[in-house]
């Protein structure tokens, strides 16, 4: 495997990615779980919240907590090693590996919108799309693998959202092949759906956790909406209050057998890029869900 170092500079795309799913938001969330530390409430439609702390309140009363685990998010990749994953289908998939601790986190980027001219088109999604968030969780000490899907990023074969689920398996087997036990998906937009509807649907396939990070609940065939309530699996919803976000991931949330909270974030004043105000936030609750979803 050769063991490469690449600074992230497109770092105006990825705030371009998570405009594009609704990401650019300031935070107004949940609780994360019940043996999570900082809570939340949320009040949908609120806007220009304090960025400094945090801070939101809810239509029910002046309930406002600091969510306080904020992390750095860096602007390059460590070191990590190239990977190729062969699927049942024969399709070479390129990942990026940085070996940690002995708990993998499978980090899923969205899938391309290829429609010239389409509402929501963003710049070509791959594991680079993600690297600011998947090199903090590096950074503390987890075991990371960060595939780009079929016909994304480096990988072979051509575009097909629905063949997620094999290239997810494909991904899940060569993981417990290195030995790794304890798997927990993070999954960015659409790969968050799919990870849903394949731990629901193949008996092979079993994560340890799933993050739905601004994922709805339809994406090309792959119906989380109609699946969830058979998903025991920890799982944590992230959502925005643009465009129908918020909503997704409140009933996700509603209808999952064992969630460990919801976050939905607010729209941030106009300009700011998302990592620029709630990327350390973010970071951290991620970092709090796995140590949730793993503990």
């Amino acid at each position: 495997m050769k063991r490469t170092w690449r600074s992230f500079a497109a770092i105006g795309g990825f705030a371009l990615v998570v405009a594009s799913c609704g990401g650019t938001t300031s935070a107004t969330t949940e609780a994360l779980s019940s043996a999570a530390g900082a809570t939340t409430s949320t009040t949908a439609g609120s806007t220009n919240e304090a960025v400094e702390d945090s801070t939101t309140t809810t239509t029910a009363g002046p309930t406002t907590t600091v969510f306080d685990r904020l992390v750095d998010v860096p602007l390059e990749a460590p070191p990590f090693d190239d990977v190729t994953i062969t699927t049942e289908d024969g399709i070479d998939l390129y990942a990026k590996f940085w070996p940690g601790n002995d708990v993998a986190v499978l980090f899923g980027h969205d899938f391309d919108n290829p429609t010239p001219g389409a509402a929501g088109q963003r710049p070509p999604q791959s594991s680079d799309s993600i690297i600011p968030f998947a090199a903090t969780i590096v950074n503390e000490g987890w075991t990371v693998l960060a595939p780009d899907f079929r016909g994304h990023g480096q990988s072979a074969g051509e575009y097909d959202v629905r063949a997620s689920q094999i290239d997810l398996k494909a991904v899940h087997g060569w993981l417990t092949t290195e030995g790794y036990e304890t798997i927990v998906v993070i999954g960015w937009v659409g790969s968050g759906t799919a990870a849903v509807v394949l731990d629901v649907a193949d008996d092979d396939v079993v994560f340890d956790g799933i993050a739905m990070v601004f994922s709805p609940l339809q994406d090309t065939g792959m119906d989380a909406q109609s699946v969830i309530g058979g998903l025991d699996t920890p799982t944590y919803f992230i959502g925005s209050n643009a465009g129908s976000s918020a909503r997704a991931a409140k009933f996700l949330e509603a209808a999952a057998v064992d969630s460990r909270g919801i976050t939905v974030f607010d729209r941030t004043p106009s300009g700011l890029q998302f990592i620029d105000v709630y990327g350390p936030e973010l970071a951290g609750r991620l970092l709090q869900f796995l140590d949730d979803a793993t503990a």
